[in-house]
């Protein structure tokens, strides 16, 4: 990247390239962390591609070619993964060398679903981990040791960090600059960038299907008739009668195809439903409340903040049209 000397406490950050990556996850490191912001001092840490040194494809077609081979991969101070197709292998090279560099000390990082190669690796198992929401329960069917959770920007575990989906690696990278130089290099770092230096919320205010219910084409009938009900209160025995089945059935239906419970699923429809009217019209907080079959204000902005990790007039300015 055409940096100065580095200095010898310089931290080392080794990036590993295998055929299928992304360009947007592989330049985040070497933005963020490698390049040299300030002309007159060497960048924050010396960032270093490690692959096949005849070239690697992305997932765009374009090549890359590391200035390493992956075997070097292990010599980094920390290790950082971009994203990975998910549900795919990495390959036994990059498994061995991401063990190597484990077993030798080196801080683990993934972005997006680089958290897929941690996971192939054994890195993960019995931690907590994070990945973009729409490959969590993908990862968590694969890697069943892996606690993952789905809501998280980034996580740390025991000196292993992960990061969710695309956007999140840049907060993960911030994160990893705040550990290591402090507060105001991360701030400096965010204004280059031009993002923020924290990030309010989670990667919930960003989630809108869960894909469990991809399988589940039963529900959209269930979804129709319950969008016109969302005013009153609805009681299980109501959807089994709706759906033409048991209340007991449907505990299985859900539980088999959606991951969930019949009455939690009514909950997270109302907020889905409070989320369109907030892109959608004006309308005062108070009358979505209603219009989706809250209580009062209070109980909604409460219900809303948990579920989707930011308040009702937060997401308004966030996400309105």
């Amino acid at each position: 990247m055409g940096q100065p000397a580095t200095s010898p406490d310089q931290p080392s950050i080794t990036v590993p390239l295998v055929d299928g990556m992304t360009l947007f996850e592989i330049g985040m490191p070497l933005e963020a962390l490698g390049y040299d912001w300030d002309p007159g001092a060497p960048p924050l840490y010396d960032v270093t591609l490690c692959g096949d040194l005849r070239g690697v494809r992305t997932h765009t077609g374009a090549r890359l070619h590391p200035q390493r081979p992956l075997r070097a991969l292990s010599t980094g101070d920390t290790v950082l993964v971009p994203a990975v197709p998910p549900g795919r292998s990495v390959g036994a090279p990059l498994v061995r060398e991401l063990r190597r560099a484990a077993a030798r000390g080196a801080r683990i990082a993934s972005l997006c679903t680089g958290s897929f190669a941690l996971a192939e690796a054994g890195l993960l198992n019995g931690r907590r981990a994070t990945t973009h929401w729409r490959h969590a329960q993908l990862l968590q069917r694969m890697y069943p040791a892996v606690e993952v959770d789905a809501r998280a920007i980034y996580l740390e575990d025991d000196g292993v960090f992960t990061s969710a989906g695309s956007a999140a690696g840049l907060d993960l990278c911030l994160h990893l600059i705040r550990r290591d130089h402090g507060e105001r290099a991360a701030n400096t770092i965010a204004r280059n960038l031009v993002v923020a230096a924290h990030r309010d919320g989670d990667q919930a205010q960003y989630v809108y299907a869960e894909p469990l219910e991809d399988a589940a084409s039963w529900l959209d009938e269930l979804r129709s008739w319950l969008r016109g009900q969302l005013r009153r209160p609805i009681t299980l025995a109501e959807l089994g009668m709706a759906a033409n089945v048991s209340p007991r059935t449907l505990a299985r239906r859900f539980e088999r195809d959606v991951g969930t419970t019949p009455m939690r699923w009514v909950a997270s429809e109302r907020i889905a439903a409070a989320r369109e009217l907030l892109e959608t019209t004006d309308h005062p907080v108070e009358r979505i409340a209603f219009e989706v079959g809250f209580g009062s204000p209070v109980t909604f902005r409460a219900a809303f903040t948990q579920e989707v990790g930011i308040s009702p007039r937060q997401y308004r300015t966030r996400f309105a049209a």
